[in-house]
């Protein structure tokens, strides 16, 4: 190769080409060109392999050069034509210095994995990739993956960053990997993690064991390079080209999954923002709610096996933009939030606290309660409501369910004045004779409102012959899956964020098969309630047992009696006595 390529690669693929000799006339130099999407288009998940091809595929229309990494677990160690036995070993992760080889030059980053050579070769030619920049040696070579294409050692250390790649480079720590590669840029100083470190060669050594064995590599700077060092340089030269003329329009959100790492340098390399998130949901955050509704019209992406797959992240991300935030901010009920409510029916205080008083003056108390706990919380503390929508009856009634009804229309005063006051509503079913979902139909015009959610209460599910308070009711997992599935595509159907779907409890016998409950559907934050009442002592033996085999992802609440506790427990002592501290407290 001539040194002209290499000098175009070393001014950042934007310097003028050289004249080839005829006026007026310049050599062509290849140039990347970027895929534009402006949609919700994808997940980069899968692990690292399907993730890079999936992130290359979306960004890069073509790129005369490609970053092919072998995978760690299969490969590693730096192939050199000059070390025919590198001294590092197989299973060298070199990662970070293949994410910032290709960011830092704004070209994809392929991972290879044993079954996937032809897929990494497919994609190699649709990009038109002439050259290619190794790290790591697959267990069957590179052949069947690269073919005959202009083969780069990739550089492992600052100065074979310089040298190989005109890119300057400093080592980091492998902490935080994804963050790191998400910070990198095209053109700009590279924070590589593992980068590696060579040591200072003595000044009595013998200046030909530290010349830089390319003539045409730029002089490095500080010491002399380490033999690690004289490995890098060794190899073909990169050809030249251009970088893409305009960063990509797009926004990724990756979590620390070190599988995702080669999916985010490549969105880096093409321009696109990239932005770590704590939670693989973008609705859970508000910071991220208002990022991407800034970037609506733009592309949108997530990288990390936990966003749930394209169908779920498409779903989440059209909430993030469109729907109201809860009270308290974001779009998911917990852990961004912990609830206290009120327990009643607004027909007055024989059924619970809520009905004590009249609708202005309960909202009021519920903000008041939830403050009492807020010293006690690191979470923002939330008040709601929780209302006894259908009320256990010791009469059949005229549908002979033993239950009554309250119509839809005469409770929305009540969730619509909550709503205003930031105060979130559950609407409890108690059924009698009736199914949960036969009840919950009658309630999907409130339900489908943004800060309502709904709670089913076993205790009054009763069967033919049973009749209320002479038995304690009970339910199948079948029956409350159900009405999850239901509440479910509702909420998804409708756009709205994620709703509390309670379970009230207090006996093991109240919900039969508790195991198959279905607790997967991101829709619903599902949480079981501990009704017991008595001694503290009492109702932590209750709180235990029902925890007892509970599925991690429910979210355990607890309820205070006014006149049954003996004691009562205070705010204070209810989040620091009773673990774990309950994410949903009511009060009756």
């Amino acid at each position: 190769m001539a040194a002209l390529s290499l000098g175009l690669v070393l001014s950042g693929c934007t310097g003028t080409p050289e004249t080839d000799g005829s006026a007026g006339t310049t050599p062509d130099v290849p140039s990347v060109s970027l895929s534009q999407d402006r949609d919700v288009t994808g997940v980069f998940d899968g692990g690292a392999g399907k993730a890079s091809l999936a992130a290359t595929a979306a960004f890069f229309a073509s790129s005369p050069a490609a970053v092919v990494l072998a995978a760690p677990e299969t490969g590693g160690q730096i192939p050199a034509s000059s070390d025919p036995a590198p001294s590092d070993p197989a299973g060298t992760d070199h990662t970070g210095a293949a994410a910032a080889a290709a960011a830092g030059l704004g070209i994809p980053l392929l991972v290879a994995e044993p079954g996937s050579e032809q897929q990494v070769a497919a994609e190699l030619d649709r990009l038109g990739a002439a050259s290619v920049i190794l790290y790591g040696t697959p267990a069957d070579g590179w052949s069947r993956t690269v073919g005959e294409r202009t083969q780069v050692s990739g550089p492992a250390t600052a100065a074979g960053f310089a040298s190989v790649l005109g890119l300057e480079a400093e080592a980091a720590g492998k902490e935080g990997l994804v963050a790191l590669v998400a910070a990198m840029a095209p053109g700009e100083r590279l924070t590589v993690p593992g980068l590696e470190v060579p040591a200072p060669v003595p000044s009595e050594s013998d200046p030909s064991e530290s010349a830089d064995p390319s003539p045409s590599a730029a002089p490095p700077q500080g010491p002399a390079p380490s033999e690690d060092a004289r490995r890098d340089l060794a190899g073909e030269e990169l050809p030249a080209f251009e970088a893409a003329a305009e960063p990509a329009d797009a926004v990724v959100l990756a979590t620390e999954d070190p599988a995702a790492a080669a999916a985010v340098a490549t969105a880096r390399a093409a321009g696109a923002e990239v932005h770590m998130v704590a939670t693989a949901d973008p609705r859970a955050d508000s910071g991220v709610i208002a990022l991407l509704r800034t970037h609506r019209d733009a592309g949108i992406y997530a990288a990390g096996d936990g966003f749930g797959g394209a169908e779920n992240f498409a779903a989440q991300t059209a909430v993030a933009l469109d729907a109201p935030e809860l009270p308290g901010g974001g779009q998911t009920v917990f852990p961004g939030r912990r609830m206290v409510a009120l327990y009643g029916h607004p027909s007055g205080g024989s059924l619970g606290v809520l009905g004590e008083q009249g609708m202005d003056a309960t909202i009021q108390l519920a903000k008041d309660t939830a403050a009492r706990y807020q010293p006690y919380s690191e979470e923002p503390v939330v008040p709601a409501l929780e209302i006894i929508t259908t009320v256990a009856s010791s009469e059949a009634g005229d549908d002979g369910n033993f239950s009554t009804e309250t119509p839809a229309e005469a409770l929305r005063p009540w969730v619509e004045a909550a709503r205003e006051a930031g105060v979130y509503v559950v609407l409890d079913l108690q059924p009698g004779l009736s199914t949960f979902l036969d009840q919950a139909v009658r309630y999907e015009e409130l339900l489908k409102l943004p800060n309502v959610g709904l709670a089913l209460d076993a205790e009054w599910r009763i069967t033919p012959g049973q009749r209320h308070l002479e038995q304690i009711g009970s339910v199948d997992a079948a029956e409350v899956n159900e009405v999850s599935a239901w509440l479910a595509d509702l909420t998804r159907t409708n756009v709205l964020p994620q709703k509390v779907f309670m379970l009230h409890q207090f006996s093991v016998s109240m919900i039969r098969d508790r195991g198959s409950l279905d607790v997967s559907r991101p829709e619903l934050a599902v949480s079981l309630h501990a009704d017991g009442h008595g001694t503290v002592g009492e109702k932590l033996e209750t709180w235990n047992v029902l925890r007892d085999g509970l599925q991690p992802q429910i979210w355990p609440g607890w309820k205070n009696f006014h006149d049954e506790d003996t004691p009562m427990l205070t705010p204070e002592q209810t989040f620091t006595q009773v673990s774990p501290k309950p994410w949903f407290v009511s009060y009756q």
